[in-house]
């Protein structure tokens, strides 16, 4: 993929969802040059079901998470109201822990340069995935039939912000509104976001988001979107 070029399948996730998207306030740069690592070859078959690795390790609560276990990678687009748009390659993990319902998530963005290598690493977050159980979840709603939480997400991000989501899981789609924010003095300014994840329905397997930022006080603006390949799965007891 060269940068500039159109990336069609990433765009594809807006059509998926209804939802469209540029994207947004990317923070710290860290010169750092890599080469994307197109078509490498894990160490586990791709097309392996993430059900042959759902045993007695995994917690029940994280089943409805479990078309998200392993590491991804993928390309995107970014950008942000002023800012201009432009690609970025990703390696986005979540790693779930033998017995415990929450997964481990990190992400990394790197700025693709002209040649399809990435370049400057442009941002990155952290934190946990935590599962509900059915009787959390039915607890939630009980007086309110619209509040339907499925999971709650916490992110700390480099640009030194802290966010956290409350979500709704259906089938293998993800949609998760920031429920709270917390910055450092010198952090990003942020108000909100609202993100959506999902399988594509192509059969492919791959895994689209698009993530709408509030920061700046602009409102609710699109900010990132990408597709991602499944490059690896984790098992539960990777992770004790």
């Amino acid at each position: 993929m060269v940068a500039g070029e159109p990336h069609d399948r990433t765009v594809s996730v807006h059509h998926l969802y209804q939802f469209s998207g540029k994207a947004g306030p990317i923070g710290h740069v860290q010169p750092k040059a890599r080469r994307w690592r197109h078509g490498r070859r894990s160490r586990h078959p791709v097309h392996k079901l993430v059900s042959e690795v759902m045993d007695a390790a995994v917690h029940p609560d994280l089943a409805k998470l479990s078309f998200l276990f392993g590491r991804w990678e993928g390309v995107g687009v970014a950008g942000y109201v002023e800012e201009e748009k432009f690609q970025f390659g990703q390696e986005v993990e979540f790693a779930p822990r033998a017995g415990l319902p929450y997964l481990a998530y990190t992400s990394k963005a790197w700025r693709m340069n002209s040649d399809g290598a990435t370049g400057e690493l442009i941002t990155e977050e952290s934190g946990y995935w935590r599962a509900l159980s059915e009787g959390d979840t039915a607890e939630y709603a009980k007086d309110d039939e619209e509040r339907i939480v499925h999971l709650e997400v916490l992110i700390a991000h480099n640009e030194g912000y802290l966010e956290s989501y409350e979500g709704n899981v259906f089938a293998n789609r993800v949609e998760m509104r920031s429920a709270g924010i917390v910055r450092t003095i010198t952090g990003l300014e942020v108000q909100g976001s609202h993100r959506l994840y999902g399988l594509f329905n192509d059969g492919s397997g791959n895994l689209g988001y698009a993530w709408d930022l509030a920061a700046r006080d602009q409102g609710l603006q699109s900010y990132m979107s990408a597709q991602l390949k499944r490059v690896s799965q984790i098992e539960p007891n990777q992770g004790k």
